[in-house]
């Protein structure tokens, strides 16, 4: 058994809560663990109802009933958020926050609102995230372990996370995208406040590299971003409102630009940081409404062909499912997933040492 990561390839916003929620459910996931920066990211899921879940904090993966959910040490806690999520979501009997999780105050937040760099300039969430991890650097942050709020909650996740994978399948989900990345984007001061790569978050959780059994890496069809910076092969808003397929931030509700293709460049240089064993792509019905109607890989349309084969020969990684509606069965799995799931080899990792 093993660790799957899920990581985005650019700048974020690309389905990721997604596919944790459908990949927990295929391999019964018993443990999925938040990566990432904090509370500046979002996620949502829509359901066959039409009901949306939106997160800020906890992985989706615990729409499957068997998954337990957690935030990694080096994830930044919101206490009002992860509260408000595990009351939401009635998970409280299975929902974690690893004790070191630097905190985010409301003055993290206040903060921000005020810092015109961040509001006007950068196009920050203004959610606290980048003043408490300027704190927690400094080491005058707030811990997890000393909230009385979080003490039901509180425990050591890395310890979780080796044991889990190390007899189970458990998932890791990032936040944001690589090219967000603080130390990797050439876009500089246009990203967020940490890295956001594939080992950034094996590194976020205190997981064991041995234990990864998989890294897959969420391609936009159509990628978006929010907030400034550069984004290759933009579209014009006319455009995107006549196509219908306009798009906001989870986060600030803000309209998403959207490009009408990847960036294939981009896509060879995250692969290169990220390793990805496959490819998730999303969003396709955007690319190619006729995509809505298939329900197999054989009914795969002309250019999502013509698309899956530019990202497997810039990213070096083959497409094991696409996206292709807004609910989340809307899947087509490309590869056997139960099967790709089952073919790591356990390295007789040694875990669990007492501290």
């Amino acid at each position: 058994m093993s660790a799957t990561i899920i990581v985005d390839a650019l700048w974020g916003d690309s389905g990721k809560g997604k596919a944790s929620a459908y990949i927990a459910r295929r391999i019964d996931a018993s443990l999925a663990v938040r990566a990432g920066i904090g509370t500046n990211a979002g996620a949502s899921v829509v359901l066959e109802d039409d009901t949306v879940i939106r997160a800020r904090q906890l992985p989706t993966a615990w729409l499957n009933k068997n998954t337990e959910v957690g935030v990694g040490s080096g994830v930044l806690v919101d206490p009002t958020v992860f509260l408000d999520e595990i009351d939401r979501f009635d998970i409280g009997d299975r929902a974690y926050v690893d004790s070191r999780c630097a905190v985010i105050t409301k003055e993290h937040i206040r903060k921000e609102i005020e810092d015109q760099h961040l509001n006007k300039k950068i196009g920050s969430t203004l959610t606290g995230n980048g003043y408490a991890r300027s704190d927690f650097v400094l080491r005058t942050a707030t811990q997890a372990k000393d909230v009385p709020e979080l003490q039901p909650y509180v425990t050591d996740v890395a310890l979780k996370i080796n044991e889990a994978s190390a007899r189970s399948h458990t998932i890791v989900q990032g936040s944001q995208g690589t090219m967000l990345s603080l130390a990797l984007s050439t876009d500089y001061p246009y990203t967020t406040s940490d890295n956001c790569t594939s080992a950034a978050a094996i590194d976020d959780v205190g997981l064991n590299w041995q234990l990864v059994g998989q890294v897959l890496m969420i391609v936009k069809a159509m990628p978006s971003r929010v907030g400034a910076g550069p984004l290759p092969h933009e579209m014009e808003l006319i455009d995107i409102e006549k196509r219908g397929i306009e798009e906001r931030g989870v986060v600030t509700g803000r309209p998403r630009r959207k490009a009408d293709r990847p960036d294939l460049d981009l896509l060879k240089y995250s692969s290169m940081l990220n390793g990805p064993t496959g490819i998730i792509l999303t969003f396709c019905d955007h690319y190619d409404p006729d995509i809505m109607a298939v329900s197999s890989r054989d009914g795969i349309t002309s250019p999502l062909k013509k698309l899956i084969a530019d990202v497997e020969r810039a990213t070096g990684a083959p497409v094991i499912m696409i996206d292709n509606g807004k609910r989340l069965d809307d899947i087509i799995e490309i590869a056997e997933i139960p099967e790709l799931f089952n073919q790591y080899s356990y390295r007789g990792v040694n875990i669990g040492a007492s501290h």
